[in-house]
């Protein structure tokens, strides 16, 4: 865990590189459950930023080039530590059989990040559940194929969309997570019904999810606030391409739905900037910063072009005022993390 007290400065927020631990698997000898063939390592490019071009159709409108990929990095290391160090809230015990991360993001390795034929990361998150759990079979999904050069041996990559009709046996897995992806999700209903089905009996589902808006409590959130204008923009463009950035606030309900139990919601205030006095907050908002700073053009060229109708020379324009607002530390602002896990039933479920 990045230890909360010492100093805070930009400098400091960079990518781990591969440890090259030798207790881990070789790249020849880990695995991924689809032939990674040339044309799922394939990318397209766009605006000058590359995409998956596996399943290009799938919606996800953010690149997969190593800038995306170190900011994946950063919100890890973010979240985790928001989190006060815990990889999960779901009370999975000690010895879990079985672990399936949706949407696996960040990289670990410096060649993948390196390599042009890389996705968008090899699962920062499975790994360390993998290296903490070694009990588990983890399983780790993605749209884009990268595998760093060493990874637990209990751990596999597979190459897929979550929305496509699942092929996971049915009662086979403890716990479920999904992590900065659900916004992108277009029928989580559908998605929450697989999962439950996937299960076993008293297995959990858990979401780790910003709800994209700013928030403040002290009412320092005073016009103009270009940052606030421009999470308006992308929100409305998001929306149109089928996505819901406010969907966090949703998904407990979403659960109890489809016929999760036990659904529990914690709500931690993400800052964004160093201007909270707390040293763990203060550090964990400038990563955030940087995560957004950094990612601008990343964010908004596929969602604004495509979304909104706007040109590459319109968006670089716009995100100059955006940049500046970012370092604005007057303004006490926050974007809340939900955290929602839920349990599937141990009787009743019949059928599922």
């Amino acid at each position: 865990m990045i230890q909360a007290e010492h100093d805070v400065d930009e400098a400091d927020i960079v990518a781990a590189d591969d440890d090259g631990d030798s207790t881990y698997g070789s790249e020849a000898s880990s695995s991924y459950s689809a032939s990674v063939t040339s044309s799922i390592r394939n990318n397209i490019h766009e605006n000058g930023l590359r995409y998956h071009a596996f399943k290009q159709d799938a919606y996800y409108p953010f690149p997969n080039d190593e800038n995306e990929q170190n900011r994946d990095d950063i919100k890890h290391a973010m979240t985790v530590m928001l989190c006060g160090g815990k990889l999960h809230f779901a009370p999975i015990g000690d010895n879990p059989q079985a672990i399936l991360d949706l949407g696996t993001r960040g990289s670990n390795s410096a060649e993948a990040r390196l390599t042009t034929s890389t996705g968008t990361g090899t699962g920062i998150w499975a790994i360390e559940m993998a290296d903490k759990y070694p009990s588990a079979a983890v399983e780790g999904l993605d749209l884009s194929a990268i595998q760093p050069n060493y990874v637990p041996p209990n751990l596999k990559f597979i190459i897929d969309d979550i929305e496509e009709e699942w092929v996971y046996p049915a009662n086979s897995y403890d716990y479920i997570h999904c992590r900065h992806v659900a916004q992108t999700i277009k029928n989580k209903p559908q998605l929450l019904q697989r999962a439950l089905q996937t299960l076993k009996p008293g297995g959990y589902f858990e979401f780790q999810e910003i709800l994209y808006y700013p928030e403040c409590d002290d009412g320092t959130m005073t016009n103009p606030y270009p940052v606030r204008d421009w999470v308006d923009e992308l929100n409305n463009g998001i929306a149109k391409l089928g996505g819901d950035n406010f969907g966090a606030s949703k998904l407990a309900a979403q659960m109890r739905d489809v016929g999760f139990v036990n659904v529990e919601e914690i709500v931690l205030k993400l800052p964004l900037g160093v201007w909270p006095r707390d040293k763990l907050l203060k550090r964990a908002g400038l990563y955030w910063r940087v995560a957004i700073s950094d990612g601008l053009r990343n964010i908004c060229s596929r969602v604004f072009t495509r979304g909104l109708g706007w040109s590459m020379e319109a968006i670089h324009v716009y995100l100059v005022e955006v940049r500046k607002s970012l370092h604005d530390a007057s303004k006490h602002v926050y974007f809340p993390l939900y955290v929602v896990v839920g349990q599937k039933p141990e009787t009743g479920l019949k059928g599922r």
